[in-house]
């Protein structure tokens, strides 16, 4: 193979992946769209008062990450309605799906590069030990904040440290141990991660600071809990970090996150959220937040079962009559997957009658002679006959691959017996595992 045709078939196959993970990504985004709306709609109607409740119910966007190879959308008249249409145009504008992916490669750029740059200004700060726990002492009058996930930090500004008073520290500190404890962090990547992948979904952008907002008011009730303090306490903290902060950023001539009008506006919304503060009993509230990540679990496991696998195997057979002089092609019968539905009751019948003449196994093809020429007969055949068989795909008429032979029938005997190569190469590899 010369370096222009290992380019040529690297191109194509490039452009297979983008087909490929573009089209299960629209759908998924088609989905996250319908249970993201759900989840908002719930959130301000039925469980407008349910803390732990709210915060846990955004998990059940997470298993629209699995919705990209359902089989409802081949398997289901309402499914190929809606959806198999979008398949022929990603196929026939391949410039669509690397737009798409284009789009996810920017989303994840910022998103690294936000990270990236958290984390560097964190290693660059001072450490301190606060009740047993290092600190990232940050100059700068920012508010509090956890970062990271596999080796979270807590960084808090040198000015709230040389301030407050222990008691008070301890309180904030224990509300970021508290994001770190519940998994906030974890949370927050994974809707990054999201967000990033379905990108064409406006309500996960729209809902971001939702569901921020939403985490947030759960670790402000578990930290009151735990740190046996009352609300009113909590929230006059609060304040006084915002007024704090606020007179070291007009000291400093900087601005803080909560400093503008949109910064108040949620301060305000999260004031009113813990006056509403009650206690509440840690076994009801992590059995309503586990309950509800369980079902997330189970909504994911579901759509896998009823979804294709990595790739499927297939049991159709297609038989064409080729003329080498004028270059083209006729197809005489088609029988689809078995495990297609759908179809018309005479589509049925034809694969059946197909499948009593052809059958195969991995050596050879199995051709029943007689009722095999007598089909030829009635369709007037003068050229050459070429049967594809088996094989796999990874969606039903995308990326995927079919064994093929020539049928001749010279000796016409009862069953004629054809070998085939069955061996793959290293794209069909590739393909097969992506």
């Amino acid at each position: 193979m010369t370096v222009p045709e290992f380019l040529s078939h690297l191109g194509s196959l490039f452009n297979l992946c983008a087909i490929y993970y573009v089209i299960q990504l629209i759908r998924c985004a088609m989905a996250s769209f319908v249970i993201t709306a759900a989840v908002l709609l719930l959130r301000r109607t039925l469980f407008k008062n349910c803390i732990f409740l709210k915060a846990a119910l955004w998990s059940l966007c997470f298993p629209a990450l699995f919705a990209g190879r359902m089989k409802f959308y081949y398997e289901n008249r309402i499914g190929v309605l809606l959806f198999t249409w979008w398949n022929s145009i990603f196929t026939r504008h391949v410039w669509l799906c690397w737009l798409y992916l284009g789009g996810v490669w920017v989303s994840f750029f910022l998103l690294c590069q936000k990270r990236k740059k958290l984390k560097k200004l964190a290693l660059c700060m001072d450490k301190t030990v606060v009740d047993g726990t290092v600190v990232h002492v940050a100059r700068l009058p920012v508010t509090p904040f956890a970062a990271g996930i596999l080796k979270p930090v807590i960084v808090m500004p040198k000015v709230i440290l040389q301030t407050y008073s222990n008691a008070e520290i301890q309180t904030i500190l224990l509300h970021e141990k508290m994001h770190i404890r519940l998994c906030h962090l974890l949370f927050y990547a994974l809707w990054d991660i999201q967000r990033a992948l379905l990108w064409i979904n406006p309500l996960l952008f729209v809902s971001t600071r939702l569901y921020r907002e939403d985490l947030e008011d759960a670790c402000d009730y578990a930290t009151i809990q735990k740190s046996s303090g009352s609300a009113y306490a909590y929230g006059q903290l609060l304040l006084k970090s915002m007024r704090l902060l606020q007179e070291e950023c007009e000291t400093s001539k900087l601005s803080a996150a909560f400093a503008e009008k949109k910064g108040y506006q949620k301060i305000r919304r999260r004031l009113l959220t813990i006056t509403q503060y009650k206690p509440y009993k840690k076994t009801a509230a992590a059995g309503t937040v586990l309950s509800v990540l369980f079902l997330a679990a189970c909504s994911a496991a579901l759509i896998q079962q009823h979804s294709y696998g990595r790739y499927e195997n297939s049991d159709s057979i297609l038989v064409y009559e080729y003329h080498p002089k004028k270059q083209n092609a006729r197809i005489l019968a088609y029988a689809p997957e078995s495990a297609q539905s759908g179809r018309q009751q005479n589509d049925q019948a034809d694969s059946s009658r197909l499948r009593q003449m052809i059958s195969f196994d991995d050596r050879y093809v199995y051709v029943d002679g007689e009722a095999f020429q007598r089909f030829l007969q009635g369709r007037y055949t003068d050229g050459e006959i070429i049967l594809v068989f088996g094989g796999f795909y990874k969606l039903p008429g995308i990326a995927g691959y079919g064994y093929s032979c020539c049928y001749e029938n010279t000796q016409n005997l009862r069953t004629v017996r054809i070998p085939y190569e069955s061996r793959l190469d290293w794209r069909l590899r590739f393909v097969k595992l992506m």
